[in-house]
């Protein structure tokens, strides 16, 4: 939900009047049958004054005194809620009280029937639905985020082999915090994004250090990729993408549809199948902690995304989540 400032412009107020008689006279009581008609008066004007109960004209010598008033009430909203929009993702979960069940950890998604995200009682993330940011003017209350904490080491695990067995590439898209509500772990020198379950085969990670994304795969050391500084510094979220390919992946980041960030890097050799059973906030490495972040929104795409294609999904999650334009 947004709150956004509003500045009321000029009223136009349309009055009616009304007379009732103190004293009927006894030929009005008792009139012989028919139509009759009465007196009635309206007033339609810009500006006015009353006197005597009644709306006058503006006098010449009038004297105008402008007050400031304040008041509280229901916050004003202006953009759809999360779920009600569609991406072009393939697979796509929400961070919603309707999708992710406290009780289970099982995070359902809202686009396609593939299998739920899991975690157990240890490691399940904590479903916040108080969230709060800001863009600019625009204010954001009662957001829901799933927030994963390195201290507690939330994460979650899924086998997509079913409807991603054999693929050569695919993009994720998170709409994220890398900040966890209860603050990050300065000590922690690598938080694990996204990885595999295992390191059989071929497979790809994603960690943050510092104020960067980096990546790592089964032939590449790890390689530092796209900045999110901005984001460490602010409780809004920001659009990450990473377009996984082979030889090549890309890694994009904005904090809104506009001044996109992207850095190529080189994954290994040529296109190969990619294991399909992820960590999201954990990898299979003892040096990586889980990650601290506010996760609101996750989506899978089938294949690589062009740069346009990625512009094009920011642009449509901007439209319930915000960001700089």
């Amino acid at each position: 939900m947004a709150v956004v400032p509003v500045v009321p412009g000029r009223t136009k107020v349309s009055l009616t009047g009304r007379g009732r008689a103190t004293w009927i006279p006894p030929e009005v009581l008792d009139v012989p049958g028919g139509l009759y008609p009465l007196m009635s008066a309206a007033f339609e004007v810009d500006e006015y004054r009353i006197k005597d109960g009644w709306p006058v004209p503006v006098p010449d010598l009038d004297i105008r005194i402008d007050c400031l008033v304040s008041a509280e009430g229901a916050v004003l909203g202006n953009r759809d809620e999360p779920t009600a929009l569609v991406t072009g993702a393939d697979m796509r979960w929400v961070a919603d009280t309707n999708f992710f069940d406290q009780i289970t950890g099982q995070w359902t998604p809202i686009q396609s029937n593939v299998s739920p995200w899991k975690s157990t009682p240890a490691t399940m993330p904590s479903l916040i639905t108080d969230y709060e940011y800001r863009f600019g003017d625009e204010r954001f209350v009662g957001m829901t985020a799933l927030n994963f904490d390195s201290d507690t080491a939330d994460c979650m695990t899924n086998d997509l082999s079913l409807s991603m067995g054999g693929t050569m590439g695919y993009t994720l898209i998170m709409v994220m915090s890398p900040n966890s509500i209860y603050g990050n772990d300065p000590t922690v020198y690598e938080n694990a994004l996204w990885g595999p379950q295992t390191t059989d085969g071929n497979w790809v990670m994603f960690t943050v250090r510092g104020q960067e994304v980096w990546m790592t795969t089964e032939e590449e050391q790890p390689q530092m990729g796209v900045a999110i500084g901005n984001a460490l510094a602010s409780t809004a979220p920001c659009y990450v993408a990473m377009v996984v390919n082979r030889p090549t992946t890309t890694l994009y980041a904005a904090v809104g549809p506009a001044q996109i960030l992207s850095k190529s890097l080189a994954a290994g050799a040529a296109p190969e199948p990619l294991s399909t059973r992820f960590w999201l906030g954990n990898a299979p490495f003892p040096q990586t902690a889980t990650v601290d972040m506010a996760l609101l929104d996750l989506g899978i795409y089938g294949n690589p995304l062009t740069a346009a294609e990625v512009a094009t999904e920011f642009s449509e999650l901007s439209k319930v989540y915000g960001g700089e334009t």
